[in-house]
């Protein structure tokens, strides 16, 4: 029996009459004149049509483009008994899935290398264009929403978190003065603000700011591990590590709002600053604060050992609520313990007894 059918070739736009025929477990197409046009094996021949139609077979060969379609209701009831696989989804061809993993796999690899190395390298150049003004504001706003946020956590007024004593800010610019000065250049540092509050933490922000939270001198044994800290974050201001890592978190649109010195929407500004100092600083940004610690505190003519035994009691505890810890970093603590004890016992202590005890009775 021959049945009438509409062959779709996959090169032509246009369906050819054909006529088919079973035999053999294959089906046969012929055009109109009797030629044979091909055979396709009953067991590789799939229904295209979603959903499928009673009326209707939109054939097709396992992996071909070709296309029959059959309206004979007959003849669609016998292929549907002898073809197995009929209605289901055909597979790809071999190795169709590796045009996607290359394609797929080659976007990976370029959001990696923007991510890793274009948008590092791009906020190093911005970071010193944004106008040093802008760059001050974000980091008082970011200063400010720390202290608000210790306050409510004190339930107390944030003027009331602020710690001010003339005797022990006189010791502690000096000591960030000695320590800013030891590699010759200028004092990157442009205002330190100490906040009474049991966690010890120091960090740098953007525009030259340096927080101090209290905690840190009663964990302090010796004035050298306090000084060694403030070192490291004196190092992350003097590269601008955090208007680095700003640029690098914020968006296209607010980096160019920053580059023309447009601040407004300060709300904005703070709200990045403050995922700026959650999110940390990179593995490299860690390591060049580390080098120049050890550096600072060599060339100032102080020993930097006793930051080793600090470190590790900062270690133990339970870590700040999401603010940028000193050790909430990169690269590892073991790695960066073996640094510090790599350079050495050199050196006197940064603060006479006196002047340690004044410090340390900062907040009262």
């Amino acid at each position: 029996m021959a049945v009438a059918a509409r062959l779709f070739d996959g090169k032509a736009a246009k369906a050819r009459d054909v006529f088919l025929t079973l035999a053999d477990g294959q089906l046969f197409i012929h055009d109109t004149e009797g030629a044979l046009l091909g055979d396709w094996p009953v067991s590789e021949l799939y229904d295209e049509n979603r959903p499928t139609r009673d009326d209707e077979l939109n054939l097709s060969l396992d992996h071909e483009d070709a296309r029959l379609i059959i309206t004979d209701v007959a003849f669609i009831d016998v292929l549907r008994r002898l073809c197995p696989h009929l209605h289901k989804r055909r597979g790809g061809p071999a190795g169709w899935w590796k045009p996607y993993l290359y394609w797929g796999g080659g976007a990976v690899v370029a959001v990696i290398v923007i991510f890793t190395v274009v948008l590092p390298l791009l906020a190093w150049q911005i970071a010193y264009l944004i106008p040093t003004e802008t760059q001050a504001q974000i980091g008082q706003e970011t200063r400010d929403i720390f202290i608000k946020a210790i306050a409510r956590e004190d339930g107390t007024k944030a003027e009331a978190v602020v710690c001010r004593n003339p005797a022990a800010e006189a010791v502690l610019e000096r000591l960030v003065t000695a320590l800013a000065a030891a590699d010759g250049e200028e004092n990157p540092v442009r205002k330190i603000t100490v906040v009474k509050t049991k966690q010890a933490n120091a960090f740098a922000l953007p525009g030259g700011q340096l927080m101090i939270f209290s905690g840190l001198f009663d964990i302090s044994d010796h004035p050298n591990g306090f000084s060694a800290v403030l070192a490291h974050e004196i190092a992350h201001a003097d590269h601008n590590h955090p208007m680095r890592l700003f640029v690098t978190n914020a968006g296209v649109a607010t980096i160019f709002s920053l580059l023309l010195g447009d601040v407004s929407g300060g709300t904005l500004l703070a709200t990045l600053g403050q995922m700026t100092v959650g999110s940390g600083y990179s593995r490299d940004f860690e390591r060049e604060a580390d080098r120049s610690a050890i550096e600072r505190m060599q060339a100032a003519g102080y020993d930097i050992s006793p930051m080793v035994p600090l470190m590790e009691k900062l270690a133990k505890q339970t870590p700040s609520s999401g603010f940028l810890s000193f050790l909430d970093s990169h690269p590892g603590f073991d790695e960066r313990i073996e640094t510090l004890r790599a350079a050495g016992k050199t050196g006197g202590a940064a603060l006479s007894d006196e002047d340690w005890t004044t410090l340390r009775g900062y907040c009262g």
